[in-house]
C-alpha cells in the first residue's frame, strides 16, 4: 500500500480499509444487498428502526474503528519514510485483529442465532437476520484480515529486527 514498504503490512492495511468501502456500496443500494450495516430504513424514524439496527450500529463502529486503525499504521509509514518499525505497528495490528474478529463474530451471531437487543420493554431476544451477498463478502474480508494479522504477528515476533 502507498506509504508502506513492507508488503505484508501494506496488504494488512488494505484489508483494514476494504470493509468500510464495501459497506458504502451497501448504502448505495447495489443488488448485492445492504451489508452488515444496511438495516437502516429511510422510511422510519430512528426509534422505529428494527431491532437489528442496534447491532448494525455496533458493526458500523467496528468497521470505522478498523479503518481508523489502518489509518494509524499508514501514518506510521509516512512518519518513518515507509519503513514501519514492527514494534510500533504491533499494537495497532493487534487492535485491528481484535476489532475485525469481534465485528465478524457479531455479524455471524446476528445472522445465525440472533442476539438480545434493547427495546423500550427491556432486552428482547431477536431472531436471525437475513444474510446478503455484500454481508458475506465483508465477513470474508474480516476473517481474511484476522488470519493475515495473526500471520503477521507471528512473523513479527519471529523476526523483530526486520
Amino acid at each position: 500500500m502507498f506509504g508502506i514498504r513492507d508488503r505484508e503490512l501494506g496488504a494488512l492495511v488494505a484489508l483494514m480499509f476494504t470493509p468500510f468501502g464495501l459497506q458504502l456500496l451497501g448504502w448505495a443500494g447495489t443488488p448485492l444487498g445492504g451489508g452488515p450495516c444496511g438495516a437502516i430504513s429511510p422510511n422510519q424514524w430512528l426509534l422505529e428502526q428494527p431491532q437489528a439496527f442496534f447491532y448494525a450500529q455496533i458493526m458500523l463502529w467496528g468497521l470505522a474503528l478498523l479503518m481508523a486503525t489502518g489509518f494509524f499504521i499508514l501514518m506510521l509509514g509516512f512518519m518513518h519514510n515507509g519503513m514501519v518499525p514492527k514494534a510500533q505497528a504491533r499494537p495497532f495490528v493487534w487492535a485491528g485483529q481484535t476489532i475485525s474478529s469481534l465485528t465478524a463474530l457479531i455479524y455471524l451471531l446476528t445472522r445465525t442465532t440472533g442476539l438480545p437487543t434493547p427495546s423500550p420493554l427491556g432486552w428482547l431476544l431477536s431472531g436471525a437476520e437475513p444474510m446478503d451477498a455484500l454481508g458475506v463478502i465483508i465477513l470474508l474480508v474480516l476473517v481474511a484480515h484476522s488470519v493475515w494479522a495473526l500471520n503477521w504477528q507471528k512473523h513479527a515476533h519471529a523476526h523483530p529486527a526486520s
